[in-house]
């Protein structure tokens, strides 16, 4: 990476932070990672408040990306505030952020956000435009080595027992469910599905990989937070094994990443987390890791035009993207630091019931509508 495109890469770095929409149990890890910046970090609840802060402080606002309007978008262009868009991480924690689990990893993205392919993101910017060291190059293949050996994912849900989720001697294919109204689906566009149609896209997709792969042993997986009852997105079980072999709800995901042979997907994060293992993707939608050369895409790409290599795909998503805080400590740290805490995180029992009574929290925080 040369010094012009490290001055490039965060000017947000040089000013004050003021926080908005953010939810109160990632408070402590955006202090955390915002820590190196000049003053003190300001949070508030008042999009009018924070907006006239940041200003008179000429500080940039970091807001939750799906949280701001584009009313408020442009109030702040006006006012000459920068925006950085905030979304959870790709290695993130041991549990939901649906479910008020604090955020080890959070991306925070002055151009765009990394789901949302109708304009550039920082991530986009780095894949197309970034020449990398073979030290950095290096780092990548070591951490796409460590999320593989301790078998990290976004949220290192379900059991780690090991079952034989694919009897079959058929090419063995894992479609990941999303959550239907998600931005990862809404921003996204297809070339071979009809995702404006209003049907469920998990159910679209389906069908498409069971219409393509006829004789294929497939496997349903239900996003999370649809399974949970948190979001939206769920397809009935009938309509399900009329076009899957098997709905798998409990399995963690990264042991049926493992076992299958192939991962067919709109825009999921499942994706990444399979080319990581060194497995086929085959891509309907946009996501940020298609449109390099690593996957097997069904939908075009115009701002894409630099072929990758995995370990570059692999760097610059997680080690360069990201800002990362420790799980127990919420202090700045690296990406390394983090896979070795949440593999220690999901073996103790502490956690888990926290997570569970969080996981309450929310669900009537839903039906109150706070």
């Amino acid at each position: 990476m040369t010094d012009l495109q490290r001055d490039l890469q965060r000017s947000w770095e040089q000013r004050p932070a003021v926080v908005y929409g953010l939810g109160f149990w990632n408070q402590k890890s955006m202090q955390g990672m915002l820590a190196h910046l000049p003053g003190e970090v300001i949070f508030s609840r008042s999009f009018d408040k924070a907006l006239k802060r940041a200003q008179r402080d000429g500080a940039s606002l970091f807001c939750w990306t799906t949280r701001l309007s584009e009313d408020q978008r442009r109030q702040a262009d006006e006012a000459d505030v920068p925006i950085v868009n905030v979304e959870d991480g790709f290695i993130r924690s041991v549990g939901l952020g649906a479910a008020l689990v604090p955020a080890s990893s959070l991306i925070l993205d002055g151009r765009g956000i990394y789901y949302d392919p109708s304009q550039p993101s920082d991530l986009e910017w780095m894949l197309e435009t970034w020449e990398l060291t073979d030290e950095e190059r290096a780092r990548g293949a070591r951490m796409r080595t460590l999320a593989v050996e301790y078998k990290v994912s976004k949220y290192n849900l379900g059991s780690r027992e090991v079952v034989d989720h694919f009897p079959s001697e058929r090419e063995k294919i894992l479609v990941p469910g999303q959550v239907s109204d998600d931005a990862a689906i809404l921003k996204t566009r297809s070339d071979s599905l009809p995702l404006s149609s209003g049907e469920n896209p998990n159910l679209l997709l389906l069908k498409r990989v069971r219409q393509d792969n006829p004789d294929a042993y497939i496997v349903y997986k239900p996003h999370p937070d649809v399974t949970s009852g948190l979001r939206n997105g769920t397809i009935a079980e009938r309509e399900v094994l009329a076009l899957a072999d098997r709905q798998e709800t409990a399995a963690d995901i990264i042991g049926l990443i493992e076992q299958c042979d192939v991962v067919e997907t709109i825009s999921s994060l499942s994706g990444f987390e399979a080319l990581l293992r060194g497995k086929q993707v085959v891509v309907h939608g946009q996501p940020f890791y298609a449109g390099w050369g690593v996957t097997k895409d069904h939908t075009s790409f115009v701002r894409r035009t630099k072929r990758r290599q995995l370990d570059d795909l692999v760097y610059l998503t997680l080690v360069q993207y990201p800002s990362y805080v420790s799980p127990i400590d919420f202090r700045s740290c690296q990406g390394e630091d983090v896979i070795f805490a949440l593999s220690e995180l999901r073996l103790t029992n502490r956690k888990k019931i926290i997570g569970y009574i969080n996981f309450w929290i929310a669900k009537m925080a839903a039906l109150l509508g706070w």
